[in-house]
């Protein structure tokens, strides 16, 4: 009898509809940001790689790793990773400046803002599950296209008269032993707090973050719920 069960199970994955049996807490996500502004007629095209457990998310781009930590008491404590040095910055949630979202880094787009906006049509099932979604705010369009069952954007267009900006996802893998070992990684690196950071300006690396204005306070919004870079993002090329 078990073996029927078993075989009834491979021939229909999506056996129960509406779920998705994929470790969706697991991911390692990977987009691509292609921004056009009107006035300059500037075309930028970026990537980016989202990590995440279920109470861990990191923001991957080619300069820094930015890393938030969902705490026991919903406070959330970001910490900035810089690859090359293999060094980090920790910060403590009473030195971030704003409201911060915890839904908005964990899936790009936070839960008030899908509240808000108004659902156009859905289609697939389980783990392809794709809901349509648009929103308009004064000039501001906002065009969802969200994986419902894996808390993942697959396309986000916001335009308005002066830009447009696009976040399309390329890739995703739920492979829950690579991304714990990414994030383990990460945690091996040597951090500074925050705090502390005044105290070690001999230090080359922290020397050089201050001077890039990585460091200055404040600087932990990083981004809004658009995915728009906030202060202190330096260009800087190695």
């Amino acid at each position: 009898m078990k073996a029927a069960i078993l075989i009834a199970s491979l021939l229909s994955p999506l056996a129960v509809a509406g779920q998705c049996d994929t470790n969706t807490g697991y991911a390692k996500a990977n987009y691509t940001v292609t921004t056009d502004t009107v006035a300059n007629k500037q075309h930028t095209e970026n990537a980016f790689t989202l990590w995440r457990t279920p109470h861990q998310v990191a923001k991957q781009n080619p300069q820094f790793i930015e890393l938030w930590q969902q705490l026991r008491n919903q406070q959330m404590r970001p910490i900035r990773y810089f690859q090359h040095a293999q060094r980090g910055i920790e910060y403590q949630p009473s030195e971030v400046q704003g409201e911060q979202d915890w839904s908005a880094k964990y899936q790009l787009v936070s839960n008030a803002l899908l509240e808000k906006m108004t659902l156009k049509n859905s289609a697939g099932e389980g783990c392809e599950l794709t809901e349509h979604y648009q929103y308009q705010q004064a000039e501001t369009k906002i065009e969802l296209t969200w994986l419902a069952n894996q808390q993942l954007v697959k396309e986000m267009r916001i335009s308005s008269p002066s830009y447009s900006r696009i976040v399309a996802l390329t890739t995703v893998e739920h492979n829950k032993d690579a991304v714990t070992a990414q994030f383990a990684k990460w945690d091996n690196f040597q951090t500074t707090d925050y705090a502390d950071i005044g105290d070690n300006e001999s230090d080359p690396f922290l020397a050089k973050m201050i001077n890039l204005g990585f460091v200055e306070h404040g600087a932990t919004g990083f981004y809004d719920a658009q995915g728009n870079q906030l202060q202190s993002e330096h260009q800087h090329h190695h």
